[in-house]
């Protein structure tokens, strides 16, 4: 499925031009109707500016929105494509509370990942032509986030960014739409580019302050210590972490879901300018984008405390950020299943270790070994460089033949450490 995205500015003064892809010539006002007809496309999303309705005739955002895609669909003479109209600023007549364009990142991410997540598209098209001021850089950041949201689950996609020749006024051409950019992203990429923003102390503070200070049943230490886990394969963790992360995710969901176009609740003042009255900082987008994608990664797996190595092994094959962090957790892993000591009953990793150790050394040595251990005290360097499974925190047990791990009464020292 083929699916493209049209961020544009006012269409009034759009004229009709010949527009050159791929050696094909298309008469229309709209760049993207020629590469719609060009690549033979499945759908095409515009997105319009808010700031296109008469605030003097319409004063709520859903007469607006009616307004608005009637008159953008007739100007482009539209036929199959769907008009979304997102909460734009335009000079000071329409404008957020904070002076800031914010709303509108958060509203073309939001409706992005419920649009990809509902039409499961394999090539996503963006045409920036007829974008203006801030719109088209902000759309494509934000859609391009919203795809690395989606990929999770389809592994590979295409994603192509579009820009036509600048039009002239009186001039019909033709005039080439140029492909500025174009890729085949993977989960890889993906995971790396939704992490990035949390792998920075700038960034943590931004979101700290900005957003997490206003949602319930999210904190910092929450956040980062999944984040840091999902950056280092730490995968158990995740999975161990299911029910706050679900919790995490629905105050989210609460606070950006009224940004969905189809019911939109931002509240809006309107008498000789617009003002959007609530605020969003697009931290919020970022956090939302890494939980969501945490929580397609643990969705599948069964939720009780055991967590099944052969899961882990799993998600160390397909989610690792690099075959260095796949390798490691990979041979972790076989190292366990190694191993002939492990009963029905939870066990320490030091424990088992030392048991297997036990008739190759002498009682003195073991003895040694054993001082050495310290429950619920990981060393930080080995938690990571053992993919999670260091053995002062790390439990072994089987159930129904497999082999299950926890952090049992050691989960919060593994988070401290994480976080």
């Amino acid at each position: 499925m083929k699916l493209l995205f049209a961020p544009i500015g006012d269409p009034k003064n759009y004229d009709e031009v010949t527009y050159t892809i791929d050696s094909k010539s298309f008469k229309t006002n709209a760049s993207f109707m020629a590469i719609e007809q060009a690549l033979n496309l499945d759908k095409t999303i515009v997105y319009a500016g808010l700031s296109l309705c008469d605030i003097s005739k319409y004063k709520d955002y859903t007469s607006c929105s009616n307004d608005i895609s009637t008159f953008v669909k007739n100007k482009l003479q539209l036929n199959n494509e769907t008009v979304i109209v997102a909460p734009n600023i335009y000079g000071n007549k329409f404008i957020q509370i904070d002076r800031k364009n914010t709303l509108y990142f958060n509203f073309i991410y939001y409706n992005t990942l419920n649009i990809l997540n509902r039409e499961k598209p394999d090539e996503i098209y963006i045409d920036v032509t007829h974008g203006i001021n801030y719109m088209p850089l902000l759309a494509t950041d934000a859609i391009k986030l919203a795809t690395y949201t989606y990929i999770i689950e389809k592994n590979t996609i295409d994603l192509t960014i579009f820009n036509s020749e600048p039009i002239m006024s009186r001039n019909p051409g033709p005039y080439n739409i140029d492909k500025v950019f174009t890729e085949k992203l993977n989960v890889r990429q993906a995971l790396l580019s939704v992490l990035m923003p949390f792998l920075s102390k700038e960034n943590k503070n931004n979101i700290t302050n900005k957003v997490l200070k206003e949602i319930m049943n999210c904190d910092t230490d929450l956040i980062y210590s999944n984040a840091n886990a999902l950056f280092s394969g730490i995968f158990a963790f995740l999975i161990l972490s299911r029910k706050e992360i679900e919790e995490c995710v629905k105050s989210i969901e609460q606070k950006i879901g009224i940004l969905d176009y189809n019911n939109f609740k931002v509240n809006i003042e309107i008498s000789d300018s617009l003002v959007y009255k609530d605020k969003m900082p697009i931290e919020l987008s970022y956090l939302h984008s890494l939980l969501t994608i945490i929580g397609k990664i643990i969705s599948n797996l069964p939720d009780d405390s055991c967590v099944k190595i052969n899961d882990i092994k799993k998600l160390a094959k397909k989610f690792s950020i690099s075959e260095t962090i796949s390798s490691l957790v990979l041979s972790e892993i076989d190292s366990i299943n190694k191993k002939k000591n492990i009963n029905e009953n939870p066990q320490l990793l030091a424990d088992i270790e030392a048991q297997c150790k036990h008739n190759e050394r002498s009682e003195e040595k073991l003895a040694t070994m054993e001082s050495k251990k310290s429950i619920c005290q990981p060393n930080e360097r080995n938690l990571f460089a053992h993919g999670g499974f260091e053995q002062n925190v790390t439990y072994l047990w089987k159930k129904n033949e497999q082999i299950c791990m926890s952090y049992l009464e050691c989960k919060q020292n593994v988070k401290d450490h994480l976080k």
